[in-house]
């Protein structure tokens, strides 16, 4: 059973029992808690100035409980004692990390990573400490310390998954896409995937430069295509997919934006780039592919039957037709119908 720390309703439920006079085993079995998880907040949280008529303030013990988890790890468990005072001698004397953890390890055979001590000039700089100046650019990358403004604007500027339509999460209409973009050989150009959550329906588009101007021009053409029944558009973060406010303007749909490191949030176009790497596999140069292939994979996507379409294709769901086996294609194969 998982230990679940004590709520800030709980505390004041204490406070409220002990000032009646009630037991720690009497308030524990009130809180369906331990006897032993009252006692232990009754000795850390209690406070210095407690009395007999005060003996516990909720509101002080919750200031103490969170001020722990805050000091948490403050202190390295790699970089202690006689290792912490090396280590940080050295970065006084202006020596890389990158140096010193080389330098222990030639020297003394000590093994620990240079980003083990950048980790604790940022826990020392968090303790208004001055271990950062030691090192070059007056600081160990700065951006990693604090978030920058503007990335704090671009954040409050996008639209989140968690505010995409239910329908569009639970594949109830066509018109809600998913776009990737699947790289090729470095340095060449890359193909824009473009995906029907509902249908499956997929478009591609070969694309000159892997950078946004490129990606939202090759967006806006394949949506323009099918504009009468888009409804959003859906990403990851990259670097490619930062013109969403243009691109928004343009197609007159929103765009939202996966959390980053949840590929799970767009499953349909991950999905859809694993079979792509069938026939576009890593590290091609798809400068050297033509413009008439990429349309042939697509055209085999769309037309080839999914299971988990009840076995219909792409294409029949999407455009609300039919595909059917030709006379002649049955013959071929020796098949015979009525």
């Amino acid at each position: 059973m998982s230990y679940k720390q004590l709520s800030p309703e709980e505390r004041y439920q204490i406070q409220a029992a002990l000032g009646m006079g009630q037991t720690q085993a009497q308030i524990a079995r009130a809180l369906g808690r331990a006897q032993s998880t009252i006692s232990r907040e009754l000795r850390r949280n209690r406070g210095v100035w407690a009395t007999t008529d005060a003996p516990y303030r909720a509101q002080h013990a919750t200031r103490c409980a969170q001020a722990r988890r805050v000091t948490k790890g403050v202190r390295s468990r790699k970089i202690q004692g006689r290792l912490r005072d090396l280590v940080e001698q050295k970065l006084r004397l202006s020596w890389s990390p990158e140096q010193i953890a080389g330098r222990l390890n030639h020297e003394l055979g000590i093994r620990i990573s240079h980003e083990t001590i950048y980790q604790h000039v940022i826990r020392d700089a968090q303790q208004r400490g001055f271990l950062r100046y030691c090192l070059r650019f007056g600081g160990y990358k700065q951006h990693r310390m604090k978030k920058s403004k503007a990335g704090a604007r671009t954040r409050a500027r996008k639209n989140w998954i968690e505010q995409r339509p239910a329908e569009a999460n639970e594949r109830r209409a066509l018109g809600h896409w998913e776009r990737d973009s699947l790289l090729g050989a470095r340095g060449s150009s890359v193909v824009l995937t473009v995906v029907d959550r509902r249908s499956r329906y997929t478009q591609l588009r070969r694309v000159a430069k892997h950078d946004s101007a490129h990606i939202a021009d090759a967006t806006a053409a394949v949506i323009r295509k099918h504009r009468a029944v888009s409804k959003t558009m859906t990403n990851d973060n990259g670097s490619e997919f930062q013109r969403d406010e243009e691109l928004q303007s343009r197609l007159g749909i929103p765009v939202y934006f996966c959390n980053p490191g949840s590929p799970w949030e767009r499953g349909t176009v991950e999905n859809t780039n694993g079979l792509l790497r069938q026939y576009l596999p890593r590290h091609t140069d798809f400068d050297r592919i033509s413009s008439s292939w990429v349309r042939a994979v697509e055209d085999t996507l769309n037309h080839r039957p999914r299971k988990t379409l009840g076995y219909r294709t792409p294409n029949e769901v999407f455009h609300g037709t039919t595909d059917t086996l030709t006379r002649g294609a049955l013959m071929r194969f020796g098949l015979e119908f009525s």
